[in-house]
């Protein structure tokens, strides 16, 4: 390796650790399949935050006992377009994916449908849900909740989630229109990513114990609301119908009563809720009209003068597409702090599996 605090590891080989790995576990093949699939899809399109970065979080709630190794979901229909699946309190990538089949189901025979998510735990990236609803010919969009870790605009103390908002509509030769951001200005996994590697962060990110704005990640203690001082009503105000959608409407509590994500408590079920909503795109029209129009749009877009010197402006989604393509060819980027983490699996349940991936990582 020519650093080994900063390597390229192949996907597939990284998948077989995680499948090995998840077996020890204890996880069943549906919830070990849906876990990898997410992680190893985010990281590839470039989502670091919400990809394999996540891994060593599972795992030790997996081990502590929050997560139910072996759930039996089940799915109960309560009207003709709206569902609701109880996860069992197994992992949320899981119950994701089987809500993203069952809602594309659904609006395929309504045009429309809507499927909420209960008793679930945390689900990475919502845009890899959407993205799986998009190749049923329908948009999607999907929402989650988490603990409080964001000062609702004008305040300083966490009560909102970080609540991200993700939308995705199919496009032609296997390509998605896909937004998927976090209604704070930045995911808390970043301050920790800051911490690990001992960067400073930006802007109006976060604040301290006093409210202070501040770029120190180590005395980060909240996140601010998408939109900074001036404009984090925005932000906020996204983030409160999120958590509206995926609390008080499923049933769930709201963020600010949940169990938070990072601990101490790895032992009881934190019970979150997420939201997928899919509309079949020739419910209003043909699916001829849709792509003609929606080209017309991208093609639109792409004419457009970016204010940057030799670059060009990209659709939401696009740069994720490239990146995927790089990834695959090259390896998925593991830091310092990346490899530590997955060298503490390998201890905790005592294989050397890692330390192999690492050994033949070409220098």
């Amino acid at each position: 390796m020519k650093n080994s605090h900063n390597v390229k590891v192949n996907h597939q080989s990284i998948s077989h650790y995680l499948h090995y790995t998840n077996k020890i576990l204890g996880l069943n093949n549906k919830s070990s399949e849906y876990l990898t699939k997410s992680l190893i899809g985010s990281s590839l399109r470039g989502v670091d935050s919400h990809g394999l970065r996540l891994y060593p979080h599972y795992v030790s709630a997996i081990i502590g006992g929050r997560i139910n190794k072996k759930p039996k979901m089940k799915f109960k229909m309560k009207t003709t377009s709206a569902c609701i699946l109880d996860a069992n309190n197994g992992l949320g990538h899981h119950a994701s994916y089987l809500a993203a089949d069952k809602v594309s189901k659904i609006a395929s025979k309504t045009g429309i449908g809507i499927v909420g998510i209960i008793n679930s735990s945390h689900n990475a990236a919502a845009g890899a849900y959407n993205i799986e609803i998009a190749k049923n010919n329908c948009i999607g969009l999907s929402f989650t909740h988490s603990d409080a870790m964001v000062s609702p605009h004008g305040g300083y103390k966490k009560f909102n989630g970080t609540n991200p908002y993700s939308f995705c509509a199919p496009l032609k030769n296997d390509k998605y229109f896909l937004v998927d951001f976090a209604t704070s200005n930045i995911p808390w996994n970043k301050v920790l990513r800051a911490r690990g590697n001992n960067w400073k962060l930006s802007g109006e990110l976060v604040v301290d114990k006093k409210g202070r704005m501040t770029k120190n990640p180590f005395t980060a203690d909240s996140l601010y609301p998408l939109g900074g001082i001036s404009y984090g009503h925005k932000g906020f105000g996204l983030s409160s119908s999120i958590e509206i959608l995926c609390g008080p409407l499923t049933g769930m509590l709201h963020g600010f009563r949940l169990l938070p994500m990072n601990g101490p408590d790895f032992k009881t079920y934190r019970k979150l809720g997420h939201i997928l909503i899919a509309i079949k795109i020739d419910v209003f029209q043909s699916k001829t009209q849709y792509y003609r129009k929606i080209n017309n749009y991208i093609n639109d877009l792409k004419k457009q003068k970016s204010n940057i010197k030799k670059k060009q402006i990209y659709f939401p989604g696009e740069l994720e597409i490239i990146e995927e393509k790089k990834r695959i060819n090259n390896g998925i980027p593991f830091d310092k702090e990346m490899i530590n983490a997955y060298k503490l699996i390998d201890k905790k349940l005592k294989i050397d599996r890692f330390k192999t991936i690492l050994k033949s990582v070409s220098k």
